[in-house]
């Protein structure tokens, strides 16, 4: 198929590496999120239920999975936006003690972009958005496209790549949408 008749990365276990801690649907102890890219808003919405595995204080996340989970949120959203990269700085505010065991509504959304990063924000809120948990922000560089094929061979990162490529150029708008 054509990159012209492929369509962008909607989920992000479609670009990533299936055993990734984040969205890898064979990592068995991973967090196995969505990362559902909203076409409309330009965001990366999913809902998440955090298991009892994630505790820190008894019936409560532990705030490295909430971090995880919020830095995985962006760089999917980073990835789902056409563009490889790392975490730089991550900074978050713990507004409330978040639950296990209780569905919660993840976002990430896109701030700006300067020359070679990504700025971002995320949140963890209840379903009806009445409760924020957590709100977040992080900076992220820009790989060259040269670091899939030097760091990372095979078929599966091939596809990866073109469709890297495929989302660039179906979302390029969204920058130019909230003025970057």
């Amino acid at each position: 198929m054509s990159e012209n008749n492929r369509k962008p990365s909607i989920h992000g276990y479609e670009i990533h590496h299936s055993t990734c801690y984040g969205c890898g649907k064979e990592n068995q102890i991973g967090l196995n999120a969505d990362f559902t890219f909203d076409e409309e808003s330009g965001e990366v919405k999913f809902n998440y239920l955090f298991k009892q595995m994630f505790n820190g204080a008894p019936n409560f996340v532990h705030g490295g999975i909430l971090s995880t989970l919020l830095d995985e949120s962006m760089g999917a959203l980073c990835f789902h936006l056409g563009y490889i990269v790392m975490t730089d700085t991550m900074g978050f505010k713990f507004h409330k003690a978040t639950p296990v065991e209780r569905e919660l509504f993840i976002r990430a959304w896109p701030i700006k972009k300067e020359k070679r990063k990504v700025f971002l924000e995320c949140e963890i809120k209840s379903l009806d958005g009445s409760i924020l948990y957590v709100k977040g922000e992080g900076a992220f560089h820009i790989l060259p496209p040269r670091f899939f094929s030097e760091k990372l061979t095979g078929e599966k990162n091939s596809v990866a790549l073109d469709l890297l490529n495929i989302n660039k150029l179906h979302r390029a708008h969204l920058f130019e949408r909230i003025g970057s």
